[in-house]
């Protein structure tokens, strides 16, 4: 098969569109769906340091990941809240949420959004690009990825950490 402007060409010189494949491949995609909402609900307990409200969505033997990292859902639930402890005004800014019924019936839920924070040791502002999909099995999410650039992350964690041990005389 080879490409050929936007569409593929196999060797019975049958001509399909690509969008045309990508639809056969996909049901659905919902954007007021219950599990869009939920995924919504979810990033605005983050945004106020309450994740912990997704043990109730989360399946407890779920796989989450933060670009390759892999977590268990405690500590993707204490890595997210404890970004409200480094940030003041975390906010998603125009997230775009969708989920999607694959017709082999997998369902995840995508989410994309700007990302800022504002540090609450230097005051300075960070923003951020990301996006997540959340897998879902009937009405609980199994797993879930997470991709952002997470160096001013990681050095306001350090900050935080210096902070910490730090001991006035």
């Amino acid at each position: 098969m080879s490409e050929i402007s936007g569409q593929v060409r196999d060797n019975s010189n049958s001509t399909s569109n690509i969008a045309e494949a990508v639809i056969h491949m996909t049901q659905m995609v919902k954007q007021n769906d219950e599990k869009t909402k939920i995924v919504e609900k979810l990033a605005k307990g983050y945004e106020q340091g309450k994740f912990e409200i997704a043990r109730e969505y989360f399946s407890p033997d779920g796989k989450h990941m933060v670009n390759l990292e892999s977590y268990t859902v405690d500590e993707i639930i204490e890595g997210y809240n404890f970004h409200s402890v480094l940030y003041d005004d975390l906010e998603h800014i125009d997230p775009v949420v969708h989920t999607t019924v694959y017709n082999n019936d997998s369902v995840f839920t995508n989410q994309w959004a700007n990302w800022r924070g504002v540090s609450k040791i230097t005051g300075e502002e960070s923003k951020l690009t990301f996006h997540c999909w959340w897998k879902w099995e009937g009405d609980k999410i199994v797993q879930t990825q997470c991709y952002f650039e997470t160096a001013d992350l990681l050095k306001e964690a350090a900050l935080y950490a210096e902070s910490q041990n730090s001991t006035p005389e």
